[in-house]
């Protein structure tokens, strides 16, 4: 009786948002395109053979999908997915990860529009990625007995308070799923001081780390420097991710190095090529670009990485990985795709944003931090001078990845045997 006092309360407000925000959702569903406004009404792709529905809000949590979707496959290959997001470049991504398959719009949580999806989806399963929690769609999933999962749950202390005040509405609706797999200990106590049933909730590790490349062959890390335009004698440092005011720091300790390492310098965006091109003009660095190296051509000391989606190669190509974004205040990038290839990672003071993952490596003993030019030189000499480290540093940070690895597989398992039974 709880829950239906809350769903009802809940659509109440949903109905009156409605009528005073309707000139605005006219508006957007004008300028959004009838296709993605009829999905979002409840029109989505019909499907077939009562798939596994993903959502996933976003590029960020659409690209933790691949590997749930190869564990659900390696689990139960007759069981095809389907695909929604919030947002168009997370439908690029999924269209890109599922082709073949229905990839749509996340209809509103009104009634109407989830009752319609569902009905033309028809899923044997919902599984909702991190937060995406609606209260509609997970009510009506239950009322028609489809389950449904939480994974890569998370719970930040900011929501925390939030989902307490509501708690009338979601205590129960989250202690009728069939498992919430959190990402840490830490989200998993959360959820529990929400009054969720200890049984439900599972600490089944991060998806992130099944998602990340793994290493690579050195036969397949040679053929990438050839590509690249260096050969396998080269120490190559690969600066990846970088913003403005990072690539003078990296120059500037670069250059006083001794032992001729190999620079490649990876600009966070594409619009900042032109930029960091300069830079390097005017310091008067002989450099080559990416988009100009063909065939057997050979890089000068500095390759500019100035192509999309390469990034990776190029840390597999590498020996010693600078994550970017992390000496200047942004709060730093991902520091895990070059250590789950057994590099090195050099980061700066700044890494708030990857800040789990960076404690993890240096806990691990896979990373070290710097915070100016003079410790990244001082770092990047002892390396150079001493090789057999990079060799124990980078697989320190393999391993730590290595260990993390599985958050997919614990999820599929569950998803599976929950659906078997019903």
């Amino acid at each position: 009786m709880d829950l239906l006092l809350g769903i009802i309360l809940y659509n109440i407000v949903l109905t009156m948002a409605f009528l005073l925000g309707w000139p605005y959702l006219l508006l957007v569903g004008t300028f959004s395109g009838n296709k993605k406004w009829r999905q979002r009404c409840g029109l989505v792709p019909k499907a077939q053979g009562n798939p596994i529905w993903l959502h996933a809000s976003s590029m960020g949590e659409a690209a933790l999908i691949p590997p749930l979707i190869e564990a659900l496959g390696g689990e139960a290959p007759e069981y095809r997915t389907v695909i929604s997001t919030m947002t168009q470049t997370g439908q690029d991504r999924a269209a890109r990860i599922n082709p073949g398959s229905a990839t749509f719009f996340l209809p509103l949580d009104f009634l109407f529009s989830i009752a319609l999806s569902l009905g033309r989806v028809k899923p044997s399963a919902l599984v909702l990625m991190e937060t995406e929690l609606w209260p509609n769609l997970m009510w009506l999933c239950n009322a028609r007995r489809i389950p449904v999962f939480i994974v890569n749950a998370r719970l930040s202390d900011r929501s925390l308070p939030w989902y307490r005040f509501f708690g009338f509405l979601f205590r129960p609706l989250l202690n009728r799923v069939g498992c919430i797999a959190c990402q840490s200990p830490e989200d998993a106590e959360r959820y529990r001081s929400l009054g969720v049933a200890p049984g439900k909730i599972i600490n089944a590790g991060n998806i992130k780390y099944d998602a990340i490349r793994r290493p690579v062959s050195r036969e397949q890390k040679m053929k990438l420097r050839t590509d690249l335009g260096f050969s396998p004698e080269d120490l190559i440092l690969v600066a990846g991710s970088t913003r403005e005011g990072e690539e003078e720091i990296i120059l500037n300790a670069w250059a006083g190095l001794s032992g001729g390492m190999k620079l490649i310098i990876a600009p966070r965006h594409p619009e900042r090529f032109s930029a960091v091109e300069q830079i390097l003009s005017n310091k008067n660095i002989p450099f080559s670009q990416r988009s100009k190296i063909s065939g057997s051509e050979r890089s000068r000391a500095v390759l500019l990485l100035d192509s999309m989606g390469e990034l990776i190669d190029a840390y597999a190509a590498g020996d010693i990985a600078f994550v970017g974004g992390s000496l200047v205040p942004v709060g730093g990038h991902n520091p895990l795709e070059p250590a789950a290839l057994g590099l090195p990672v050099i980061f700066g003071p700044h890494m708030s944003n990857a800040r789990e993952s960076a404690q993890g490596l240096l806990a691990a003993q896979g990373a070290l931090q710097v915070s100016d030019a003079g410790e990244l030189r001082g770092i990047l000499g002892k390396l150079s001078s001493d090789r057999g480290s990079i060799g124990h540093i980078g697989g320190r940070a393999m391993k730590m990845v290595e260990e993390k690895r599985g958050a997919s597989e614990k999820a599929a398992k569950i998803i599976i045997r929950t659906i078997k039974k019903a």
